[in-house]
Parts: structure tokens; C-alpha cells; sequence
């Protein structure tokens, strides 16, 4: 049995002159991912800049993790909205690049962005 303690996923978020920027840090797994979905689809939801991720300091721990990220860019492509990882470590960009999804990766510099629409 794995007793490792589960860990509790924060976000920040902010608005600027670039976008919507969301910031998440902890590990994105099947315990931690069904709060942050509504949480992350009211987000989306209810904004119309772009969205900006920055997924710097977020660990995919399993396919729950990774697939909360395909549902936020999803979900921000049906409401026409912009959506943009603008930073994520090597190991999540690797995942993106498997599942054909490298192109929503921006530079890793947050103050330029080339969001997907």
C-alpha cells in the first residue's frame, strides 16, 4: 500500500495587458484533480482574453493529471478562447509533444506569448 501523502494543488491566478494568466504548483493526480476541474472550468468559462498556463512548478502524476490540461485547452478551443502552456517542465513537455499537443506550448518567457486559438 503507498502511504506517500497526497499533495494539495494551489493556483494563482491574475490578469494583465498579455492575458489571464494560472498559475498551478503541486502535483496533478487522480486525487487532486477534481476540485481544481471545476475550479479551472469556471476559469475558462467565464473569461474571454487569453488563457495563459504556467505549469513551472506542477507535477503530472498520472492520466487524470494530464488529461485535466487536454480538458482546460478543450474546453477554452469551444468557447473560441486563446490558450497557451507558457511554461512547464521537460518531462510535461515531452507528454505534450506524445500526444501531439506541442503547439500549445509558448516560449518560456511569460511576458511573450503566442497563444492557440
Amino acid at each position: 500500500m503507498d502511504h506517500r501523502r497526497h499533495t494539495i494543488v494551489t493556483l494563482d491566478e491574475h490578469r494583465d495587458s498579455s492575458g489571464h494568466h494560472v498559475a498551478l504548483r503541486g502535483r496533478l493526480d487522480f486525487h487532486s484533480v477534481p476540485d481544481l476541474r471545476m475550479v479551472l472550468h469556471r476559469i475558462v468559462d467565464d473569461g474571454h482574453d487569453d488563457l495563459l498556463l504556467d505549469l513551472a512548478e506542477c507535477e503530472i502524476g498520472d492520466a487524470t493529471g494530464f488529461g485535466v490540461i487536454v480538458e482546460c485547452l478543450r474546453r477554452a478551443r469551444r468557447g473560441s478562447r486563446a490558450f497557451c502552456i507558457v511554461d512547464a517542465d521537460p518531462r510535461t513537455h515531452r507528454l505534450l509533444r506524445r500526444a501531439r499537443l506541442a503547439h500549445v506550448v509558448g516560449p518560456s518567457d511569460p511576458n511573450v506569448t503566442s497563444a492557440v486559438g
